[in-house]
C-alpha cells in the first residue's frame, strides 16, 4: 500500500511538471543536451497562466526565452541561439527553439597583485590551490567563488585588509574560452599586539579577560583565533556588549616589516544581580514555587553565584552553586556546591545536608564534562526503618548536545549520562555505584519546524548493594511529569503490602511526543510514556507500565508553559484515573 502511495505521487508531480511545461515549448536544435541540462531549463521557465492571445503567448515567449539564456550562461553556454515562434490561434502557444552552442572552458586564470605582494610562499600556495583553472568549464558562480577564495586564503595568510579589487573577464568566441584575472590588492601583514580592554566603567579584572584570548602577542593575525576570541567573551554571559577588533592604526613594525595591531575590546557589563520565579503543579505533587537568585562578577572574575530555593508540598530546600569558570585556563572551571534538603513522599521521608567540589571542562558549547566529589550528611526513614547515614561519593558526568534550543528543542539530539560510586556508613554501611544515562532526539517534519516528533529513553542501575541497604535517594523510581506521565511521583515500581512505593535498584523508560505548533506561541501535544523499575540491576519493558495523554504548550521568552493531560494505560489497584502536570519547559 505503502509504496502504491508513493508510486501515485511521483505520477501527479511528473503530471503538474508536465503541465506547467506545455505552457511554452521547447526544443533543441544541434547537439541535444544532456538530462541535467534539460531540466535546468524546464525549472528556469517562467510559472504562467495559459495564454489566451497570441500577444500573450508572444510575452511569455520573450519572457523565458530571457530565463532560458540566463539558465544557459550560468552553465557555462555563452552564445546560444534561442528562436521563437507563436503555434496556433485558439489556443496559442510559444515555442522555443534552443541551439545551446559550445559550452565555454576557462582560458588563462590570473592572479596579480596590486602593491605589496604577500610572500612567495603564499603566491605559490594561491596559485596551486586556485578552485578555478584553465579547461575547466566556465562557470560564473565558480569565478565569482574563486574571488571570494583569494580573499579568505590571504586573510587566513595574516593580512586582514586584501580584498580583489577588480575581476577581468575576457571572453575568445572563436576559441570558446574565458580568461579571467583577478587584481588584488593584499595590504600589509599584521601580527597581534597587545590586547587593551577598557579601563574604566569594567568590574571584570584584566587578569581574568586574559584567560580568555587565545592567541599570543607576536602571532601572525589569524580571524578565526579572534573570532574565538569574540565567541569566549559572549559566552561568559557576563556583559550585554563584548567585541574585539583590531585596532584602526598600527602601533608598531616588527623586523620583518609586518604591522603590529592591537587588539581593541569593547565591553558592557550586565547587572550583577538577577532573580527569577516558577511554580509547578501536578495532581500527586501539589504546588510548587522556585526562586532563584544569581549574583554575577562576585569576586570580578567571571565567576556566578547561584541560590536555588524550593518550597513545595513534598520537598524543600536550598542549594548554593558557586561556579568559577576558567579558574584553571580557558573551559576549565571550579564548581564549589552546599545544601539542605527536606523530603516528604510517599516513599519516604528525608533531612539532609550536603557540600561538594567539582571540576568542570567545557570542550565545546555542545560538549561539557565534569567530576568531582561529595559528602552528605542524612536522616531517612522508609518502610524498611529508620537511619542516620553519611555518604561519601565521587562522580564523573558528560553531556552532550546538539539541539538548537535548550528549553524547546525542534531539531538535533542530546545525551548525559553519569556515574557515581558512593561509600555509605553509619546505620547501613554499604558501598555501590549508581550510573545513569539518557538520550532524547527531535525530528522535524516540515521546514518551519511546525510539526516535531521527540523521542527519549533512559536507563539507570545501582549495583554493589542490595536495594533495602541503598540511601532512599539513591534507588530508581519511575512516574511523574518528567517521567511517565499519566502515574503519580514515584508511583511505579515495587511496592509494600500497603502500596508504599519501595523503589528499585534499576529503571528503564521511554517517550515518544508529537509537539505541533498551532501558532508561533501556541502549541498542543500528544505522547505516549513507558517505564518500569526492578530489583534486579537490569530492567526491561515485560513488566512496564504506559501511560498516555495530550496537552497544550504556550512559548515565553522563558521557555514553554506546560500543561499535560494524562491517563494510564495499565493501571494497578493504586493508580488513579487521570494525572495533570503544568511546569515551565517541555517534558524532555
Amino acid at each position: 500500500m505503502f509504496n502504491r502511495l508513493i508510486f501515485l505521487l511521483v505520477v501527479l508531480m511528473t503530471m503538474a511538471a508536465s503541465a506547467a511545461a506545455e505552457k511554452v515549448d521547447i526544443e533543441f536544435a544541434g547537439d541535444r543536451p544532456g538530462d541535467e541540462l534539460r531540466s535546468t531549463l524546464q525549472y528556469a521557465l517562467p510559472d504562467e497562466s495559459d495564454p489566451e492571445t497570441a500577444l500573450e503567448a508572444r510575452r511569455q515567449g520573450r519572457r523565458a526565452a530571457e530565463a532560458v539564456r540566463s539558465a544557459l550562461n550560468s552553465e557555462g553556454y555563452y552564445d546560444p541561439q534561442i528562436d521563437l515562434a507563436v503555434l496556433g490561434t485558439e489556443a496559442p502557444e510559444a515555442r522555443l527553439r534552443i541551439d545551446t552552442g559550445p559550452r565555454f572552458s576557462l582560458g588563462r586564470v590570473k592572479v596579480s597583485f596590486v602593491g605589496t605582494s604577500p610572500a612567495e610562499a603564499n603566491q605559490a600556495q594561491i596559485r596551486e590551490d586556485l578552485p578555478v583553472r584553465a579547461g575547466r568549464p566556465a562557470i560564473p558562480a565558480d569565478v565569482i567563488d574563486a574571488e571570494r577564495w583569494i580573499t579568505n586564503e590571504l586573510r587566513n595568510a595574516g593580512y586582514p585588509y586584501a580584498e580583489v579589487e577588480e575581476r577581468r573577464v575576457l571572453g575568445d568566441r572563436d576559441a570558446e574560452t574565458i580568461s579571467v584575472t583577478y587584481e588584488t590588492r593584499t595590504g600589509p601583514r599584521v601580527v597581534f599586539g597587545e590586547t587593551r580592554f577598557p579601563d574604566e566603567n569594567i568590574e571584570t579584572k584584566a587578569s581574568y579577560l586574559n584567560r580568555l584570548i587565545p592567541y599570543e602577542a607576536g602571532a601572525i593575525y589569524d580571524p578565526s583565533e579572534l573570532s574565538r576570541f569574540n565567541t569566549r567573551l559572549a559566552e561568559t554571559r557576563m556583559f550585554k556588549v563584548a567585541r574585539a577588533d583590531l585596532a584602526s592604526e598600527p602601533s608598531g613594525q616588527t623586523e620583518a616589516g609586518e604591522e603590529i595591531r592591537d587588539v581593541v575590546v569593547t565591553l558592557t557589563e550586565r547587572p550583577q544581580n538577577s532573580i527569577g520565579l516558577g511554580g509547578k503543579y501536578s495532581t500527586s505533587e501539589g504546588f510548587g514555587l522556585n526562586a532563584e537568585l544569581t549574583r554575577r562578577n562576585l569576586t570580578r572574575r567571571g565567576d556566578v553565584l547561584n541560590a536555588d530555593l524550593t518550597v513545595a508540598e513534598l520537598e524543600q530546600s536550598l542549594e548554593v552553586i558557586w561556579r568559577r569558570p576558567n579558574e584553571f585556563g580557558y573551559g576549565r572551571g571550579l564548581v564549589l556546591s552546599a545544601g539542605v534538603n527536606n523530603e516528604t513522599t510517599d516513599a519516604y521521608d528525608r533531612q539532609a545536608i550536603f557540600a561538594g567540589v567539582g571540576f568542570e571542562v567545557v570542550r565545546s558549547p555542545e560538549f561539557t564534562y565534569s567530576y568531582g566529589v561529595q559528602g552528605e550528611i542524612a536522616k531517612e526513614e522508609d518502610e524498611y526503618g529508620e537511619r542516620d547515614l553519611q555518604i561519601v561519593s565521587v562522580y564523573a558526568d558528560a553531556r552532550l548536545d546538539k539541539t538548537d534550543s535548550l528549553l524547546d528543542p525542534r531539531s538535533g539530539w542530546r545525551a548525559n549520562a553519569r556515574v557515581e560510586p558512593s561509600y555509605a556508613f553509619g546505620d547501613e554501611v554499604s558501598p555501590f555505584v549508581r550510573s545513569v544515562g539518557q538520550v532524547s532526539a527531535y525530528v522535524p517534519f516540515d521546514e518551519d519546524r511546525q510539526f516535531v516528533l521527540a523521542g527519549r529513553f533512559k536507563a539507570g542501575a545501582v549495583v554493589g548493594a542490595d536495594v533495602e541497604n541503598l540511601p532512599v535517594d539513591t534507588r530508581f523510581y519511575a512516574g511523574g511529569g518528567g517521567s511517565v506521565r499519566g502515574y503519580a511521583y514515584q508511583a511505579i515500581g515495587p511496592r509494600a503490602d500497603d502500596g508504599t512505593p519501595l523503589g528499585g535498584s534499576s529503571v528503564i523508560e521511554a517517550s515518544v511526543e508529537g509537539r505541533y505548533a498551532v501558532r508561533p506561541n501556541i502549541g498542543v501535544v500528544a505522547f505516549l510514556d513507558a517505564g518500569a523499575v526492578s530489583t534486579s540491576q537490569f530492567s526491561d519493558f515485560s513488566d512496564a507500565r504506559y501511560g498516555a495523554g495530550i496537552g497544550v504548550r504556550y512559548t515565553t521568552p522563558a521557555g514553554p508553559i506546560r500543561l499535560d493531560v494524562a491517563t494510564p494505560l495499565n493501571p494497578t489497584d493504586f493508580d488513579d484515573p487521570v494525572q495533570i502536570y503544568i511546569s515551565i519547559g517541555q517534558a524532555f
